[in-house]
Parts: C-alpha cells; structure tokens; sequence
C-alpha cells in the first residue's frame, strides 16, 4: 500500500520512532520557488527515509489543526504523507489523528491502544514544539517557552532512560498558551513507547522563526 492509504488496523510493538514538526514550509506549495529552511527539510527527509528503511507498517501521530481553515486535512497529516512519499518505499500506512487539546488521559489512552501487541510499527509523530520562543515568532515571545521546549527535548534525548515518559507531565493548559502544537501527538507518543528501549539515531533541533523544531530517529535498542 502507497503513503497516503489507511489499512486496517495492525498495531504492535514499536520499533522505530521518527519525529518531525509539523511546518507547512515542508509543503512544495508553501515553499514556492526558493528553499525555506533547506536543513529542516532535508533532515526530515532523512530521518523519515531511515525509519522507514525496513517498515512494513507506519502509524502516523498528529494533532487536529487548532483553527481549522479549510476542508483540506490537518497539516500535519499532509507533512508526513508527503514525507513518506519522498522516501518512495512501500509500506501500510496508519493514520491517528489526536484532538489537539485532548486531555493527557486521552493521549495515554490513544498510545496504550497503539501500544497493544502485534506487528512490529514504525511510529511517525508530527509534532512541533512551542510558537512561542522569540518577538517574530507566530505568537511574539513568552518566557515560558524555553523551559516547556527544553523538557522536550530532554524527553526525547532521555529516550534511553524512559525520558518519553516525562512527556506525560506537559501541562496541556499551558502548552495550548505556549502554542506547543505538538503536546498531545508526543503525549502519545510517551503512552505508546514509553517503556520501549529505544535510543537517539539522530537528532536535530532548530527554531528558525520562533517555532521549535525537532527532527528525532529513535531505534529500538539491541
């Protein structure tokens, strides 16, 4: 089945972890004919690429669009089925969409269910950090941001150690403050792999224009 397609059920054990922000500059219609941000889009295509290496089944993790805009689907579905199309691999593809202010105990809920046994998934999270982070960025400069993004990160990098769990503690209230349009894809994220012994294949964070951005591979350990 191509990127894109919805098969039915299959979940299992995770294998392999891919994060990526949810950013419409990763979109060929927002991009225009000059390269925005040239390393973000490439690192993704990377990490994506990789992870999905020997995939036979993908889910994909993402968040409503918090104002949808249109009937078109939420973007941060259209960002990872345009990056597994990029990969030109053959794979069953997954998609679980998450309320962007779903309470924690919905995310865990959610992550628990993909957690459940059977085939081995690659698991594809859209998930951006806070909008927050400087005056031009979306939503001009909170103070709040950095530490909030940095529990992030540390989560993430901490995935060896059982840091996916810590996502859990995001306080939703104030990520929806902060415009972390990731919180609730990564809390499922926690719920579903948490306890998975995964380690840091790569890992790149950036905020060109106020926004976090992470582009993470996470391997299962061996």
């Amino acid at each position: 089945m191509t990127p894109g397609a919805t098969s039915a059920p299959a979940r299992g054990p995770v294998t392999d972890v891919v994060i990526v922000p949810g950013a419409p500059l990763l979109l060929p219609e927002y991009r225009g004919r000059a390269a925005v941000a040239p390393d973000v889009s490439e690192s993704c295509v990377e990490a994506v690429r990789s992870a999905v290496a020997t995939a036979s089944h993908v889910v994909v993790v993402h968040a409503t669009d918090r104002e949808p805009r249109s009937t078109r689907p939420p973007v941060g579905l259209r960002v990872a089925d345009h990056l597994l199309a990029a990969s030109h691999l053959d794979f069953d593809v997954e998609h679980v969409a998450v309320a962007w202010d779903a309470t924690t105990a919905e995310c865990v809920a959610l992550g628990s269910a993909l957690a459940a046994e059977g085939q081995a998934t690659t698991m594809l999270v859209v998930a951006d950090g806070s909008a927050r982070r400087t005056e031009k960025a979306p939503g001009h400069l909170d103070p709040r941001a950095a530490e909030v993004d940095d529990a992030i990160v540390a989560a993430i990098r901490g995935c060896a150690d059982g840091g996916l769990a810590r996502l859990l503690d995001l306080d939703p209230g104030l990520c929806a403050d902060l415009l972390v349009a990731g919180r609730a894809p990564l809390q499922v994220l926690a719920a579903a792999a948490g306890q998975v012994p995964l380690v840091v294949g790569s890992l790149d964070v950036s905020d060109p224009f106020g926004v976090l951005y992470v582009v993470a591979h996470l391997t299962r350990a061996t």
